[in-house]
């Protein structure tokens, strides 16, 4: 007979893990301090072996105790004050949010459209495998576009917009603060199955078509913000038609002072299969030959002209995950914000004030039983 939970106390756990999901913080990285607790901890149980031996030198314990001017009280619980005062402290420290805020933000920071390659090419299945199982390349895209918006959720502000392209464009979410609209766009991203509209047609000249991408990102971007603006290309760079396209979009982001960063992803040097419903691509058959099998790989040197000529960085991620929200912490964020004075954002309400009020009343008990 399995245990089960009370439908109340079922409630009361959905509840909390409710309510744990939507904490925010704004200083993430101060939570690593908590880690501090257990060594601490350990250096105090060797402090106080130390005193216990350095008692007993002296003679018995019960006598000696007997004889201090200020003998240890009994109220040992009192000792949890440092440790829950130290969590308090740091949690206060981390700036815990949640909640609604009485008064909307407004969104300040950069306008970025990420594009993302959904061509045949990104079906190649050449990427390192992530949790045991092997990646196609418009797999690890994907994973990789959720991390970035992740980490930019985190700070709040920054306008995100999503294109996707194959044989043609798809402006997929225009620029918004609101992140959970964008992942929501970014899960409906499929290699296998893009959207119709980025499918070729009858008088489509390639299935690749990069320059499209980046173009319809800059027309995606907010002509009243010009040097706020960024531009994140995911792509292999496999163009079969081999014409230069790609050109046209790096000119339009060249004019608009736009940087295109461009994250390339794929094997450098061996070719790989594009694995198409389970079996590799053929091409068209020459008459009295077989049919060839379709390779690809990384033109990496493709996307760092395309990075070059518009000022923006080659993010060589090759065979591994594109590390985005790394990239866009440590080169974009820092860059100069723009302001939206027409776009109010709701703000989580600061709650800090609900530990560091705690903190400093268990430090001050702490030190009391210490006297």
């Amino acid at each position: 007979m399995g245990f089960t939970f009370s439908p109340g106390l079922s409630a009361l756990l959905t509840d909390a893990r409710e309510f744990l999901a939507a904490v925010r913080f704004a200083r993430p990285e101060l939570l690593w301090l908590l880690l501090l607790l257990p060594a601490l901890a350990l250096v105090n149980r060797y402090a106080a072996a130390r005193r216990r031996r350095a008692t007993a030198d002296v003679g018995r314990p019960a006598a000696v105790a007997g004889l201090q001017t200020h003998p240890v009280r009994g109220r040992r619980w009192l000792g949890l004050a440092y440790p829950f005062a130290w969590a308090a402290l740091v949690l206060g420290l981390a700036g815990p949010r949640w909640g609604k805020s009485d008064e909307p933000g407004v969104a300040v920071g950069r306008d970025l459209v990420i594009v993302v390659d959904l061509s045949r090419s990104m079906l190649a299945d050449d990427m390192l495998p992530v949790g045991g199982q092997p990646l196609a390349r418009w797999q690890a895209a994907k994973l990789a576009v959720r991390e970035l918006v992740d980490t930019i959720a985190r700070r709040g502000g920054h306008r995100v917009g999503l294109v996707a392209f194959a044989a043609r464009a798809k402006l997929v979410c225009p620029l918004t603060t609101d992140y959970d609209h964008v992942r929501a766009k970014v899960e409906e991203l499929d290699g296998e199955f893009p959207p119709p509209e980025c499918r070729p047609d009858a008088n489509a000249v390639s299935g690749t078509r990069i320059g499209a991408g980046i173009a319809a990102a800059v027309a995606a971007h907010d002509g009243r913000f010009p040097g706020f603006q960024d531009v994140i290309l995911i792509s292999d760079g496999d163009d079969p038609a081999d014409d230069r396209e790609w050109a046209k979009g790096a000119d339009a982001a060249r004019k608009a002072n736009i940087p295109v960063h461009a994250a390339g992803v794929g094997h450098r040097t061996e070719p790989s299969w594009i694995i198409v419903e389970g079996q590799p691509l053929e091409a068209a058959p020459r008459e009295g030959l077989p049919p060839d099998i379709v390779t690809t790989r990384l033109h990496e040197d493709v996307l760092r002209q395309i990075a070059a000529e518009t000022k923006g960085e080659f993010l060589g991620a090759y065979r591994e995950v594109p590390r985005l929200g790394e990239f866009f912490r440590s080169r974009i964020e820092p860059l100069p914000s723009r302001q939206v004075s027409d776009e109010a954002i709701p703000q989580p309400k600061e709650r800090y004030a609900w530990f560091l009020g705690p903190a400093l009343a268990l430090f001050a008990v702490g030190w009391l039983r210490g006297r």
